[in-house]
């Protein structure tokens, strides 16, 4: 195959990584306590990690090896769709960046435990759960539900955020459901921009390859993004060669 255009499938595979992972967070900011449809955010989510991922190794594999990787020499047929497998790949890649701007970046993509639920669930869903209901239909048994199991992440979100005697009465409030979806999209959105503000970091500040800095363009939406904007972007109104629209 022509060595120029597989050079060129990796920013057309980044680019579409970054398209998924804003799409996902539109969606994420849709979900209400009447509108309950997981499955884009699920979706969306999953296949831009796991795109953004793979990318992140191949450009890592290509510096090693002074060449792109044929198929099976990172990843298995197994491991294409499992999101924890890839993300403890790319932290052996990532480092600590000193840089006062970046400090807890590194942290946050290797130990934060809401994240690594988040990649857990999303990893699930890739591999199997995204068919759950089609199995239970089939007869097959699925012991993991993505839905679910997201769901208890936002749970968790919210608990540490009110407080839980707090959560439950505001939970159990009609009035305020509004009020508390709202802040549940912009707590968890806000913790999906900054870690991945912190692993797009890596392209410029990372050394796992020489030719990353070349991208920065193209990582630019979630890069670029300053402490004062996170979770205040309204990704639903913007499109993807877009930067920032607030929420109101």
């Amino acid at each position: 195959m022509n060595e120029t255009y597989r050079k060129m499938a990796i920013l057309i595979e980044l680019e579409n990584s970054i398209k998924y992972l804003r799409c996902g967070l539109a969606e994420l900011q849709k979900i209400t306590h009447v509108n309950d449809f997981y499955e884009p955010p699920l979706l969306y989510l999953s296949s831009g990690l796991e795109r953004l991922f793979k990318t992140i190794l191949c450009l890592n594999f290509k510096e090693i090896n002074n060449r792109l990787p044929n198929q099976g020499e990172i990843w298995n047929r197994k491991q294409g769709h499992d999101i924890e497998f890839l993300k403890k790949e790319v932290e052996k890649i990532c480092i600590p960046v000193n840089r006062s701007f970046t400090v807890g970046d590194y942290d946050l993509i290797t130990q934060d435990k809401n994240i690594n639920l988040i990649c857990k669930t999303l990893s699930e869903f890739a591999k199997r759960s995204r068919y759950f209901n089609l199995d239970v239909i089939f007869g097959h048994e699925q012991k993991f539900n993505s839905r679910q199991e997201w769901q208890e992440i936002e749970t968790i979100i919210l608990k540490k955020y009110y407080g839980e005697k707090e959560f439950y009465k505001r939970i159990g409030n009609h009035e305020l459901l509004d009020d508390v979806y709202l802040k549940l999209s912009e707590l968890i959105v806000s913790k999906l921009e900054l870690f991945l503000r912190a692993l797009v970091r890596q392209f410029i500040f990372g050394n796992f390859s020489k030719d990353s800095k070349t991208y920065m363009i193209t990582i630019s939406s979630f890069f670029s993004i300053n402490d004062n904007q996170i979770g205040k972007t309204d990704y639903a109104k913007i499109n993807n060669d877009e930067i920032v629209i607030k929420r109101e």
